[in-house]
């Protein structure tokens, strides 16, 4: 609360006042019998109840103040704020202000509380599903693998790939659910970036083997400061995409590098590309883009989206370039680690010797 509001505040007391004294000096200029002021006499007077009137004023706004500046610090701290109770209340109509704060925080609390309940039993249910169903799902991989050679190829390479593309699904909903525990869910350590890669390939390979994928892959070795959980999803997350969205007989290029600030990867494909004025909503959760619903009209939209999210809360970049009918190219960038006062700013990543 500035001066200026708190005048504003207080205009009617002021006009009050001031009409009263005039209305007091005319009374007692046109008292009757002897005047019993003269003007200078009232003048003086005037003076000197507005002096005091204004020290009143003056000790009622730094009296009032304390509790304005609660507000005002309560504001300052935003969401830190919903914790935090409005007290010292210093009349009836602060007092009644302070109540109604103090309940609706009470209540806000309250509703937050049951809804981090329900998002814990949600969480607790997704996870026991995704675990209950993945013994079926294993069930069903040892049942194909038993099929092969007792059934044509082009079928063994159907059933096989509807079994990646569920349990790539089912892994989907799993990362999904756990981004909200995300921080109590990560470890951040050197980790080598081409056996992640290699990791990735061997969970795609019946999708390059189907479509007769051309495949091309780095071999030099590079330390990445991440989590190796999360980076394989997010690799087997640009993989499947490539697979799904490239047609049979194209490329993917995986290459990989370092310069001065960062080391990075790079997965590259031949496939329908991504339409330029859908580029910049591609990270959005659900979107799918035009090119995309064309090619699969049930995709989800989740993976690029769980994929940045990732990247961003593990400190890598996610970027995409993209040419419609030619194809996209997902670059993952990892920073070396800046330290304050280093002359160089940024600290490498050790190179490894194959």
């Amino acid at each position: 609360m500035n001066v200026r509001k708190y005048l504003q505040d207080h205009l009617p007391h002021i006009l009050f006042w001031i009409a009263g004294l005039l209305v007091a000096d005319l009374l007692l200029w046109l008292a009757p019998g002897q005047r019993l002021l003269s003007w200078p006499t009232l003048v003086y007077l005037d003076i000197l109840l507005t002096v005091f009137f204004f020290i009143f004023m003056v000790g009622v706004y730094f009296y009032r103040a304390r509790w304005y500046r609660g507000i005002q610090q309560r504001e300052d701290a935003g969401s830190d704020a919903l914790n935090w109770p409005l007290t010292g209340a210093q009349n009836e109509a602060q007092q009644y202000t302070q109540d109604y704060v103090n309940r609706i925080l009470q209540l806000h609390r309250e509703a937050t509380d049951q809804l981090l309940q329900q998002q814990e039993d949600q969480l607790a249910f997704i996870t026991r599903w995704v675990h209950d169903i993945k013994v079926p799902l294993a069930g069903l991989q040892l049942t194909s693998d038993q099929l092969a050679g007792q059934v044509d190829e082009e079928t063994y390479d159907d059933v096989t790939t509807q079994l990646e593309r569920v349990n790539h699904y089912v892994e989907e909903v799993l990362y999904y659910s756990r981004l909200s525990s995300f921080a109590n869910d990560y470890l951040l350590r050197d980790h080598n970036l081409r056996e992640i890669v290699a990791t990735a390939l061997r969970s795609q390979m019946n999708g390059f083997f189907s479509k007769h994928f051309q495949l091309s892959v780095f071999d030099e070795d590079y330390q990445v400061l991440t989590d190796d959980k999360w980076l394989l999803f997010i690799i087997n997350q640009i993989l499947a995409n490539s697979v799904q969205y490239t047609p049979a007989g194209g490329k993917i290029t995986i290459t990989a590098g370092q310069d001065k600030t960062a080391t990075w990867l790079a997965i590259a494909d031949t496939g329908v590309g991504i339409d330029p004025a859908d580029l910049p909503r591609i990270f959005q959760k659900g979107f799918t883009g035009q090119n995309g619903r064309q090619v699969n009209a049930q995709a989800t939209g989740l993976g690029l989206y769980l994929a940045h999210t990732m990247a961003e809360r593990l400190g890598h970049e996610l970027t995409v370039t993209s040419t419609p009918g030619q194809g996209t190219t997902v670059k993952i960038t990892f920073p070396f680690l800046s330290y304050y006062g280093d002359d160089q700013a940024t600290v490498q990543a050790p190179k490894l010797k194959k």
